[in-house]
């Protein structure tokens, strides 16, 4: 039987079922021209950087313009999910780049919003849904995004938006460029988290703690300073470790240089997730595998990662008091 698992890093872009990708390109006519979907979706071996990887969500940034594509999308999805054996994932996208057909971004939240609460609806699992910025995104865009995030947190319901986020190049905007940004989202009570420290150096790790982030995004690089360690360790801070996407980034040189089982055999708070299950061409239960052949982990770890992920969750108490009895069986 598998087991009950949670993802708390998972972008709706680079996830999409080659299935869902056909269903949207037909609605379209879109010309794949003859080429391999998987192809265009999935980065295969030949990755070679972070930048490279992100070259796979042009054809999902074509397809997801409209509200019905962006609904239909967060169902399927979330569908998937919960066939796979999930009880709790959050979902994440960032909404200033589904304009191009006349959106505004609080339309395309609505839309993944209505979307993510549909699938909910008829599996019964949870999910959340969490609002990027861009690194490489205008001022305004992401001010607008982190005031979408305030209002439709403000809501507090099951289901909808639960955090922010900021992703992107991470480099390409130094990270000391969001501070105002970010502190501006703290004082308003607005949960978030923060990709940092993936192809990054560790001091992109200390600086979202210092503004206030509770999860991390990867943060591969914290392994190189023992005092990022520490502060981690003390701020209880959830790293979102990707294991199979690190790799394919190049975050890290290959599977026995990965950081996960060295942060939490030191009692880092990290958990497992998958990123993208269509670019990178993973699942959770594949993430598993991986880390269980090849890093070690044993289940009751797997299961501590899984207690982890609900602890640093972005849902209300009541919600996390469920997934703890279908997770821990408390």
């Amino acid at each position: 039987m598998r087991r009950p698992e949670t993802d708390l890093h998972l972008h709706l872009d680079g996830s999409l079922s080659i299935d869902a990708v056909k269903t949207l390109a037909d609605r379209i006519e879109y010309d794949f021209e003859g080429k391999d979907v998987k192809k265009l979706l999935s980065v295969g071996e030949n990755c070679e950087s972070l930048p490279d990887y992100l070259k796979c969500f042009d054809l999902p940034g074509i397809l997801l313009q409209t509200e019905e594509a962006l609904e239909y999308a967060a169902c399927d999805l979330v569908k998937r999910l919960a066939g796979q054996g999930l009880v709790y994932a959050e979902i994440r996208f960032a909404p200033q780049l589904h304009k191009q057909k006349g959106l505004t971004q609080g339309q395309a939240v609505e839309a993944v919003v209505k979307g993510v609460r549909a699938g909910c609806l008829e599996t019964g699992i949870y999910a959340g849904v969490l609002l990027c910025a861009m690194v490489n995104g205008s001022d305004a865009e992401n001010a607008e995004t982190m005031e979408l995030a305030k209002a439709f947190c403000g809501e507090k319901t099951v289901n909808g938006v639960v955090g922010a986020d900021i992703a992107g190049p991470e480099g390409f905007v130094p990270m000391e460029h969001f501070e105002g940004m970010f502190k501006r989202v703290y004082q308003a009570g607005v949960p978030f988290t923060i990709h940092a420290g993936e192809c990054g150096d560790y001091e992109n790790v200390a600086r979202a703690v210092a503004f206030g982030a509770k999860r991390i995004g990867h943060g591969c690089a914290a392994i190189q300073s023992e005092d990022c360690m520490r502060l981690l360790e003390r701020e209880k801070i959830t790293l979102e470790m990707c294991v199979v996407s690190n790799l394919q980034t190049k975050a890290v040189a290959g599977i026995k240089e990965h950081p996960l089982k060295k942060f939490f055999d030191r009692g880092i708070r990290v958990t497992y997730n998958t990123d993208n299950m269509t670019v990178s061409d993973t699942s959770l239960e594949r993430e598993a595998e991986l880390i269980m052949s090849e890093l070690g982990f044993r289940e009751e770890e797997l299961k501590k990662m899984n207690e982890y992920a609900i602890d640093g969750a972005f849902v209300g108490e009541e919600v996390k008091g469920r997934l703890r009895k279908l997770v821990l069986g408390e």
